[in-house]
């Protein structure tokens, strides 16, 4: 008797986890528009935004958790971690202009305050700028208290750099991904949806441009849709982004943009 309880009780948490994971997904309310590149008429542009409620849908991307952006069939997010960089940074944006395409920015607070002006470039494009901790720490091996002051110091250092412009969005995502329990339910707290990811090309390894894209589309191939991670202080990815929108059009990819809002403000549109 024991153990059916058990299994029932496994079987009623299970059932309660994909109902509320599914909730959160209805609470995301989305706006299709089709963008037009006066510039660039054969550009791939940005299909639709989505707007997403930190307060209801907490955490996305597979390779972590159970749920992820609700995508259809062949939509992409395109989203660069730990810039900006003097470097790298104008030439992923520079790429993105030139398709009008819209992606989402984590940005590390330490780089922020060093280029600001490449911060406040990324936001006037009309890019979502999320961010990644003040110095790039693994929050996993810090004591929590220091773990929340990573958090705060890299969010009020990227609000410095877009001062008189706007603010971050309530988006963050761990650097290595590396989170805690308690990380976790302080983000909840502030109502900051945490980012993980679907597509990893680990563009960290030394990758040519063409080898970077080819791993990006056949990853996607084998998932048909979701959030890829880059890192736009790279290289070989900056390099990369011109090629990867120029293929991601030609195999039928579109790319959708995520921003941050109330559900309930949007879900008429």
């Amino acid at each position: 008797m024991k153990s059916i309880v058990t299994a029932l009780t496994r079987a009623t948490r299970f059932v309660i986890t994909s109902f509320l994971s599914c909730l959160a997904l209805m609470s995301v309310a989305s706006i299709s528009f089709a963008q037009e590149c006066p510039s660039n008429p054969q550009a791939i542009g940005t299909s639709r935004v989505i707007v997403a409620d930190p307060g209801v849908l907490r955490r996305v991307g597979t390779v972590q958790y159970p749920q992820t952006l609700p995508l259809k069939d062949h939509e992409v997010v395109l989203t660069f971690d730990d810039g900006p960089n003097p470097e790298t940074t104008g030439k992923v944006l520079d790429a993105l202009a030139a398709q009008c395409v819209q992606a989402n920015f984590f940005i590390v607070g330490a780089r922020a305050k060093a280029a600001p002006e490449l911060v406040r470039r990324a936001y006037e494009d009309g890019h979502t700028i999320g961010t990644h901790t003040q110095t790039h720490a693994s929050l996993g091996e810090l004591p929590l208290v220091d773990a929340e002051k990573e958090i705060s110091d890299g969010l009020d250092s990227t609000n410095a750099a877009l001062r008189g412009l706007g603010a971050a969005a309530p988006f963050f995502r761990a650097p290595y991904l590396a989170t805690t329990p308690g990380v976790e339910q302080f983000l909840a707290e502030h109502d900051v949806m945490l980012w993980s990811i679907d597509i990893d090309p680990e563009d960290w390894q030394p990758l040519s441009p063409d080898e970077l894209v080819e791993r990006i589309l056949s990853r996607l191939e084998k998932r048909r849709s979701g959030i890829v991670l880059m890192h736009d202080v790279q290289p070989h990815t900056a390099a990369a982004v011109p090629k990867l929108l120029v293929e991601l059009k030609a195999r039928g990819y579109s790319i959708v943009h995520v921003v941050a809002g109330k559900a309930e403000a949007s879900a008429g549109d």
